[in-house]
């Protein structure tokens, strides 16, 4: 009775290290069948092309020192695509809002030149010496009409 025990412990024990290795084909068989659709499987099917695909058998395990997760860990600090995106478009809002608000300063030095120029014909110009003098009206007449055409094509939108 006690061969038959053994017997049957060292068959099982045989046939668990065995069984591993007998589901783990070396190859794989990938085929296309008529609608387009792709398939693998471990037997091939007898009436469409296949492709053989080959798998290593000894292929490396981590130790047991150092933890399985710790690709995903690496994965996570790298920015993913769609975080990519959303910063590129968060940094052309930027410039967008930016520009805007460049474009608001100087429409409104444009109107505030309008304001000045238009209503009094005799203006005073300060320059950067510290000299006043007062602006001809040919001069006022083109700074009034370079200030308006200003407003009128960026300024209006």
């Amino acid at each position: 009775m006690r061969f038959v025990t053994y017997f049957m412990i060292i068959s099982i024990g045989t046939f668990m290290l065995w069984a591993p290795q007998l589901a783990a084909q070396e190859e794989i068989y990938r085929w296309v069948d008529d609608d387009g659709v792709v398939h693998f499987g471990d037997r091939p099917p007898e009436q469409a092309e296949v492709e053989t695909i080959s798998i290593p058998q000894n292929v490396s395990q981590p130790s047991t020192g150092s933890d399985p997760y710790s690709q995903y860990e690496a994965d996570e600090t790298k920015p993913k695509t769609v975080q990519q995106m959303r910063d590129e478009r968060a940094e052309v809002r930027q410039e967008k809002e930016a520009e805007a608000k460049a474009m608001a300063k100087s429409c409104e030095k444009a109107r505030e030149v309008v304001s000045q120029l238009e209503p009094s014909p005799r203006v005073m110009v300060t320059h950067e010496d510290g000299t006043v003098t007062r602006m001809n009206d040919n001069d006022r007449l083109e700074t009034l009409g370079k200030a308006k055409t200003f407003i009128t094509e960026n300024c209006n939108k």
